[in-house]
């Protein structure tokens, strides 16, 4: 029996009409050295970044802990994360220096997650300086952590859950949060079917089976022969993990395929995902597609855009009747302007956060060695702004999740921060990724400054 087993060991087969699939497999005991540290070749086990990202804010001066230090206690607005707040350092008390010259959430979209102004091509110079026209100044850092961690099978994985706010001309900013440059923005992918197939590869031939026909097969189903020729190759205990990990692949596919865990009728296309009860069951089934990418190495950089800049949204999980105002519906960015911190908003800006808790969560169920996927990897939620009323920029929210494989602290802690510049986060972050830059941002926006969040 061969101890010794590739990191990219993939089980292949094919589906009906010829559409291949290729499966991933988690972290197994072969790959690894006997004291789980490492891979069995002495390479270091890959860490993992994510940005998670929600519009609007939340409500500065009242989000945060009270007290500093680990053992934090979870105001309500940060309910979400006491599942994993031993996973979790809050900062708080940070200023994003946004100039306020044109759109306040283009500008700190900008700012907090390229580290510049926006900019506009000279082509449209003579139009109005809005986000209908502004753009990143240069990469996000979701993309420098892509430079940063390596190659794998996708560079990076780039989500989204609830509808983009749309303009009316070339601008990027205020829709899409990842970009490779000036108007270069990743397209995001709002359906986790399409997600499952990206992951498992599945390819259908030319004249192949139709999307019906995908939707009823099952990627497990096809490689189950060679899952079982790779069980003969593995200890018990690799064994067992294989099983689990195959089990877990089956209830995501069911889940992904609308099947709520039983069967489909014969006769009956399953629902397809965009058809999730809430935009919280999607963001669910993301998260667990992304943890099951990251356990498989499969990419080792996720972008999750909640919600674009401004949350134009009425987000109908939390207020199925729809946000009123004046006896006209309005959106939640609307409605915030028009009522400030209600109880409505309260709820809808608890519920941003109660969804990351989610990604959280579904990072730390994965076992992976001796730890699990949300030990090793990074995962800094933020927003465009601190507080989406009056459009603030004090206070500004950072969530900076997971161990990075030992070098963030653990358990988190609450660290405020009243002289610092938010941006100074994303730069922590890139350097205990093992960026080697020395500074990030531009023009008001740079700075070489790190935040302790040491493990």
């Amino acid at each position: 029996m061969s101890r010794h087993l590739s990191r990219r060991t993939f089980l292949r087969g094919s589906l009906v009409g010829g559409a291949t699939v290729a499966v991933g497999v988690p972290l197994l005991e072969a790959m690894m050295n006997l004291g789980g540290t490492a891979l069995a070749d002495g390479g270091a086990l890959p860490r993992r970044f994510v940005l998670w990202f929600w519009g609007n804010g939340t409500h500065p001066g009242a989000w945060a802990p009270t007290t500093t230090g680990a053992g934090w206690e979870p105001t309500p607005l940060l309910r979400g994360l006491a599942p994993v707040r031993e996973y979790v350092n809050v900062v708080s008390g940070t200023s994003l220096p946004v100039r306020r010259r044109n759109n306040p959430h283009v500008e700190g979209a900008v700012g907090i997650l390229a580290g510049g102004n926006p900019v506009i091509d000279p082509a449209y110079a003579s139009e109005s300086n809005d986000w209908d026209f502004m753009t990143v100044s240069g990469p996000t850092v979701d993309e420098v952590a892509a430079d940063v961690l390596g190659p794998a099978r996708f560079r990076s994985l780039v989500l989204a859950v609830t509808p983009l706010h749309g303009v009316r001309g070339p601008g990027t900013a205020v829709r899409y949060t990842s970009h490779r440059g000036p108007y270069l923005y990743n397209e995001p992918t709002f359906d986790p079917g399409a997600v499952f197939d990206m992951l498992f590869g599945v390819e259908r031939p030319p004249d192949g089976p139709t999307p019906e026909d995908l939707a009823r097969a099952s990627v497990l189903d096809a490689v189950l022969d060679e899952a079982r020729s790779l069980e003969g190759r593995l200890g018990a205990s690799d064994r067992t993990r294989l099983e689990h990990h195959l089990d877990a692949v089956r209830d995501l596919e069911r889940r992904v395929r609308g099947e709520g865990g039983s069967s489909p009728s014969a006769c009956e296309t399953p629902e397809r995902p965009a058809s999730a009860a809430s935009y919280r069951a999607r963001a669910r089934i993301m998260a667990e597609l992304s943890a099951m990418a990251f356990a498989c190495d499969l990419t080792r950089v996720v972008s999750m855009e909640f919600s674009s800049p401004a949350s134009h949204s009425g987000y109908p999980d939390i207020f199925p009747t729809g946000l009123v105002h004046n006896g006209s519906p309005i959106s939640f960015h609307e409605y915030e302007h028009n009522v400030g911190y209600s109880a409505n908003t309260r709820t809808g800006l608890q519920y941003f956060v109660d969804v990351f808790g989610d990604f959280l969560v579904a990072l730390r169920d994965v076992e992976e060695g001796d730890g699990n996927v949300l030990d090793r990897s990074l995962v800094l939620g933020t927003s465009e702004l601190s507080g989406g009323a009056e459009h603030s920029f004090g206070d500004f929210p950072l969530l900076v999740a997971g161990r990075a494989g030992g070098a963030l602290r653990y358990p988190g802690a609450h660290v405020r921060l009243e002289r610092a510049m938010a941006q100074q986060i994303p730069f922590t972050c890139l350097r205990a990724l093992g960026w080697t830059g020395e500074s990030w941002g531009t023009a008001q926006f740079a700075t070489r400054d790190e935040v302790d969040l040491g493990g």
